[in-house]
C-alpha cells in the first residue's frame, strides 16, 4: 500500500473536511471531500448538507455549498455537478460547463456518474450517501476526474471505466494516476441479498475477495476492495490508490449515511479543480 495512506481531516471557518495527501503533495489540485460539520442545515440534514434533492431547503443548501467551496478555495462559478442515476456515463467537461449544477438541480450534466477534464479552474463535484467517491489524479498529463461508484456503478465498473476515459481523451498512462476511494459505507455495513450477490459474482472473477458470505441469501459487500480490485485491473498501480477506510454508518456524527438514516438524511460531496496558474 502506499506510504501516503490515510486522508487528513481539515477545519476552515467551522467546516470539517478531508484531504487526499497523496493529492495535495503534487501541488496541482484544490479538493477536498466534504463531512456533516459546518453548515446550516436543520435535523434531519443536519448541518453541512450539499444535496438538493435530500428534501433539505433549497436556499439552506445553497449557502452550504458556499461554504464547502470557500473552505476549500474553490468559487462556486467554476463547479460542475452531475445528474447521478448510478449509471457509467462519463462527461468531458470544459470551460463552458463551468456553473452547471452549482446552485441548482435544472442545469446539471444529466445522466452521468463521472467528469473529468484538464481544464485548470474547471471544479468536479459529485454527491454521496453511501455510495463509493472515486476521485482521480494524473499529475503527469494534468487531468482530474471524480466518479460516483454504488453498487451498481461498480458493477458496471464505472471506476475502471473512468480510467480508460482518461487515456481515451487526455492519453493519460494508467501507472501515473493515482486514485483515492473516499469515506463511503463498509464492508461492515453493506450487507447485500442474494440479487446484488448474482450480480457481483457475474461481474468479478475474484468475487471471493468482496463478498463475505454469511448464509446462502445475504452477504457482506466491500464496495471498497471491489473498486480498489477493477483500478488495479485497468493498471493503476496499487502503491497509487488510497482508501479512506471511513465507514460512513460508522461515524453518523460526522459523516452521512442512507443506510443508517433510513433514507432520509444529507449528502457528501467530493470536489476537486485543477489549479489556476
Amino acid at each position: 500500500m502506499s506510504i501516503i495512506s490515510k486522508f487528513i481531516l481539515k477545519e476552515n471557518n467551522g467546516v470539517k473536511y478531508y484531504t487526499i495527501p497523496a493529492f495535495t503533495v503534487t501541488g496541482l489540485v484544490k479538493h477536498g471531500f466534504s463531512t456533516r460539520i459546518g453548515g446550516n442545515s436543520e435535523k434531519p440534514f443536519d448541518t453541512l448538507n450539499l444535496g438538493f434533492h435530500t428534501g433539505d431547503n433549497v436556499e439552506l443548501v445553497k449557502e452550504n455549498r458556499k461554504r464547502f467551496s470557500q473552505a476549500i478555495g474553490i468559487s462556486l462559478d467554476n463547479i460542475v455537478a452531475a445528474g447521478q442515476i448510478h449509471g457509467d456515463k462519463i462527461y468531458q467537461a470544459g470551460i463552458e460547463d463551468r456553473g452547471k449544477g452549482a446552485l441548482d438541480q435544472e442545469t446539471v450534466i444529466k445522466d452521468t456518474d463521472a467528469l473529468i477534464t484538464n481544464k485548470p479552474g474547471v471544479a468536479l463535484i459529485a454527491f454521496y450517501a453511501d455510495c463509493v467517491p472515486i476521485m482521480y489524479l494524473d499529475p503527469v498529463q494534468k487531468v482530474i476526474a471524480i466518479a460516483h461508484a454504488g453498487w451498481k456503478g461498480t458493477i458496471l465498473k464505472i471506476g475502471r471505466k473512468t480510467v480508460g476515459k482518461m487515456q481515451e481523451i487526455y492519453n493519460c498512462l494508467s501507472e501515473n494516476i493515482l486514485a483515492a476511494i473516499c469515506p463511503s459505507i463498509g464492508p461492515c455495513h453493506y450487507e447485500v441479498d442474494t440479487s446484488v450477490i448474482n450480480q457481483v459474482k457475474n461481474s468479478f472473477k475474484q468475487w471471493d475477495k468482496i463478498l463475505k458470505i454469511k448464509d446462502k441469501n445475504k452477504a457482506q459487500l466491500d464496495l471498497w476492495e471491489a473498486n480498489r480490485l477493477q483500478l488495479m485491473e485497468e493498471g493503476v498501480p496499487e502503491e497509487n490508490i488510497t482508501v479512506a477506510e471511513i465507514c460512513t454508518y460508522c461515524h453518523p456524527e460526522l459523516l452521512y449515511s442512507y443506510r443508517y438514516s433510513n433514507g432520509r438524511t444529507g449528502r457528501l460531496a467530493g470536489l476537486i479543480m485543477l489549479k489556476e496558474e
